[in-house]
């Protein structure tokens, strides 16, 4: 009796065995990147204009042709809708996506051997983290992150479809140029679940067009900085004259400073701009200060220090901000 109890324990644990050790499903996601139509640095979120296309095999869906039959099976818009309901489905989702956005399924491929193919125009409203220190001169990564919200990295792998993969290189924005599209594939731990998932991450490198801030924003700020040294050649005016062309230049800087800051999130760090901004500030600043001492010298004395900042000035200034634009890669 005791023989026949243990073998059917073992006939049990086998198939059990078997069952734990199979290997997970293998889907091949690709992602072709059609358009970025908008890009919210304050809230730091994107529109994303994709096509995706997915690959996996399910046995439950293969069969047999009939004579004559074209294949693979072809399934558009509702239908293909219909058929991906009757099998097993990966339910993979961007993690990162705000809102549902539009979907639209374009076509479904069943292959006889159960090979699927599923082809998706999706639009997603997505988060990005954006980091701004080297503003104007930033490049930025817009990640698309592609993962399965029912089945586990022990039950379903992510692997790149690199032929599909790209983006089109006529769309862009005014601001913004596309420069790259990688991918990265790792393994999420979701902390509410302690599972862990297959992601695949699209990577949407984008480099800032920075001849807007050059040409409207720094170089009237580096005008109105010059401007301020009119009064190393009023050595006979008032203090209350020179001091008026020094303050008022510092408020037109602040000013401008303040147009930029209001598109831009309120982060903890200074940008290039911020450097830019603070180096003439201080350069203006300084030349209050020279005012005040000056105010204070005969008038004698007064013309040598402004003739020595006739000079000191333009070339610390140019000093300053080359060392920023340096330090930011610009």
């Amino acid at each position: 009796m005791r023989p026949i109890l243990i073998l059917g324990l073992v006939a049990l644990l086998i198939p059990s065995a078997a069952a734990a050790a199979a290997p997970p499903r293998v889907m091949e996601i690709g992602l072709f990147l059609t358009d970025i139509t908008d890009l919210d640095e304050r809230a730091e979120t994107f529109t994303a204009d994709f096509d995706v296309i997915a690959r996996w095999q399910d046995p439950a869906r293969a069969f047999i042709p009939a004579p004559g039959e074209e294949v693979p099976r072809l399934y558009v818009a509702a239908a293909a809708e219909a058929k991906l309901e009757e099998g097993w489905r990966p339910s993979v989702v961007a993690t990162n996506a705000v809102s549902l956005g539009d979907e639209r399924m374009l076509r479904l491929l069943v292959r006889p051997d159960g090979t699927v193919t599923l082809r998706l125009e999706i639009v997603r409203v997505l988060r990005a983290p954006l980091d701004f220190r080297t503003f104007p001169f930033d490049r930025q990564v817009l990640p698309i992150h592609l993962e399965s919200y029912l089945w586990d990295s022990d039950e379903l792998t992510l692997e790149p479809e690199s032929v599909f993969t790209g983006f089109d290189p006529s769309f862009g924005m005014a601001e913004w140029e596309v420069v790259d599209l990688s991918i990265e594939h790792r393994v999420h731990e979701r902390v509410q679940e302690q599972q862990h998932y297959d992601q695949l991450s699209f990577l949407v490198s984008i480099e800032r067009r920075a001849g807007y801030y050059l040409w409207k924003i720094m170089l009237p700020m580096v005008i109105i900085v010059m401007l301020s040294w009119i009064v190393f050649w009023m050595s006979d005016e008032r203090l209350a004259r020179r001091a008026g062309v020094s303050s008022t230049g510092m408020l037109t800087v602040i000013a401008y400073q303040f147009v930029v800051s209001g598109s831009l999130p309120r982060f903890p760090y200074l940008t290039v701009m911020d450097h830019f901004t603070i180096a003439s500030v201080v350069v203006i600043a300084s030349t209050m200060l020279v005012n005040l001492a000056g105010s204070r010298l005969d008038p004698a004395a007064n013309l040598r220090l402004d003739r020595i900042c006739r000079g000191a000035f333009p070339a610390a200034f140019a000093l300053v901000i080359a060392y920023v634009l340096t330090r930011s890669g610009g």
